[in-house]
């Protein structure tokens, strides 16, 4: 390959690595075309790339960037797999094809731009991705905001069933803590009164 060749690719892939701080190297060796373009498919769909690299290729690419850690521990020819909300993301997208492409196998990772060891690449699928820890803080900010609205709209509710009951008591002139309702005091004065005696 020519140097001006081996510049331009450089450069095409330093504008596609530049602002990225997650991938998965993964070994891609021997797998059969149509399952090569069914996983890629796959991936595409949720928004990732496996791109194979040359080793050296890529080192110069990448020098300098969040995913320079992850090109020197590379060895041999580098699969990338990029995209999707992070390399967790990734990995669980990977591991779902772990099955059916035999030889395929994780070799590292960066995460939000930390290079991560080989004994924490076999959990890296097993780890809450962004969205799910998005969802956890915002369930855990939404409770004691819920309960508070139930406890305001229960007591809410007690007092206007109170009131409710007060006013039907009160319709019917049943008496209310022992006091007679006003149409049932004035009753008796209008009709029942004694005559007075002294004329």
């Amino acid at each position: 390959m020519s140097k001006p060749v081996k510049d331009m690719m450089t450069e095409q892939l330093r504008e596609r690595y530049s602002s990225i701080d997650s991938a998965l190297w993964v070994d891609f060796v021997g797998c059969p075309g149509v399952t090569n373009n069914e996983f890629r498919r796959a991936l595409h769909g949720k928004q990732m790339r496996l791109e194979i690299v040359k080793t050296a290729l890529l080192r110069r690419a990448v020098e300098g960037s969040k995913l320079e850690p992850l090109a020197k521990n590379v060895s041999g020819p580098a699969a990338l797999v990029t995209g999707g909300e992070s390399a967790i993301d990734i990995a669980k997208a990977v591991e779902e094809w772990l099955p059916k492409i035999t030889g395929m196998k994780l070799r590292g990772a960066m995460l939000d731009g930390e290079l991560l060891s080989d004994r924490d690449l076999p959990g890296l699928a097993k780890m809450a991705g962004r969205r799910d820890l998005q969802a956890g803080i915002a369930s855990a900010v939404r409770a004691p905001g819920g309960k508070l609205a139930a406890a305001i709209l229960a007591g809410g509710g007690a007092i206007a069933a109170c009131v409710k009951s007060l006013i039907e008591k009160l319709e019917k002139g049943e008496s209310v803590g022992g006091a007679a309702a006003p149409e049932a005091a004035a009753a008796p004065d209008a009709a029942g009164a004694p005559e007075s005696s002294g004329a």
